[in-house]
């Protein structure tokens, strides 16, 4: 595959630093107890930024609740309407409910939200609107029933949809190894009759290649595919979860030998495009883009304000 122009690669580090960073900054201001998802990203950032760099505003995508703060590179968000969701003061569209921009919220059952988000595929083909379809699951959420009937029905139909399987390993307290008999969860795409690619979700540069090579198949034409990303969930399921479930000190060691940002910065190094200068300008331009964001926002009325509600595109469809 194609490497990309070094100002994309450095615009996908200054992306995943600002995730890195923003996510964090939320996560001390708000609180355990506040925290909008209770379901922290650490470690797998760079499978959703990849994924958000090929998206138009109008294309749909489905995100975990672990990739929330990537919506703001999504186009139609901003990364004060990202901030504003965690911290109550939404001033523009919601970010995981805004059918104009493409998201239409989640369901709290696993799976669940996979027929809903084929169905804006159909919208989407019927209208010949020329946008896609992304839909991103966990490894846990993918074994269920409606998953796969959205799948089935997406290589049935040739719908403009791209399916990405999350493998963090550890579906809540089950670890993949437990619940699958395979290793490359791309094989799921056999059986479904659509391509696949098993990518390392934790190399920024593969993330973006193998997103771009299977989001312009799907726009072009192509048809349903299947992306395997594997990563490793370093937070807890939820805040407040004692992990017992797992070995002790592996998060760590994954943290440490795999961390999506140290691994890429490293990589951006060797490849000459950036130096330690570099790395602390950038630190110093993150912070100050999110301390204005979040001053931003908190000038804000108490009360929550929204901007004019959007239009389902469901109203279309019927």
């Amino acid at each position: 595959m194609e490497m990309p122009s070094k100002d994309t690669l450095l615009k996908l580090y200054k992306q995943l630093l600002m995730t890195r960073r923003g996510e964090q900054k939320m996560f001390e201001i708000v609180g355990v107890k506040n925290f909008p998802t209770g379901h922290r990203g650490v470690g797998e950032e760079a499978i959703t930024i990849g994924l958000m760099n090929q998206l138009t505003e109008t294309d749909c995508i489905h995100i975990s609740f672990r990739s929330s703060y990537c919506l703001y590179i999504k186009p139609g968000f901003t990364l004060e309407d990202i901030i504003g969701m965690y911290l109550g003061k939404i001033r523009g569209p919601h970010p995981f409910y805004s059918p104009r921009n493409g998201t239409m919220a989640t369901s709290g059952t696993l799976g669940e939200s996979a027929v809903m988000y084929l169905g804006m595929a159909v919208a989407n083909d019927i209208q010949k609107t020329g946008d896609i379809t992304v839909y991103c699951q966990g490894d846990g959420a993918s074994n269920r029933a409606p998953t796969h009937e959205a799948m089935a029905t997406a290589a049935a139909w040739q719908l403009p949809v791209v399916f990405v399987i999350i493998n963090n390993q550890y579906g809540m307290g089950t670890s993949v190894k437990t619940s699958y008999n395979i290793d490359d969860l791309s094989l799921r795409g056999v059986g479904y009759g659509f391509p696949s690619d098993r990518v390392d979700g934790n190399d920024m540069i593969a993330m973006y290649q193998v997103a771009k090579k299977h989001i312009d198949n799907a726009r072009n034409g192509g048809g349903p595919s299947l992306i395997a990303a594997d990563t490793y969930r370093c937070s807890a399921h939820y805040e407040g979860d004692d992990q017992r479930y797992r070995p002790e000190g592996e998060a760590e060691e994954w943290l440490r030998t795999k961390d999506p940002l140290a691994r890429y910065q490293k990589q951006l190094m060797e490849l000459g495009h950036l130096t330690q200068a570099d790395v602390d300008r950038f630190e110093k331009v993150v912070a100050e883009e999110i301390n204005a964001a979040i001053a931003t926002i908190e000038a804000l009325p108490a009360k929550k304000v929204q901007s004019e509600p959007n239009e389902s595109l469901a109203v279309d469809v019927i």
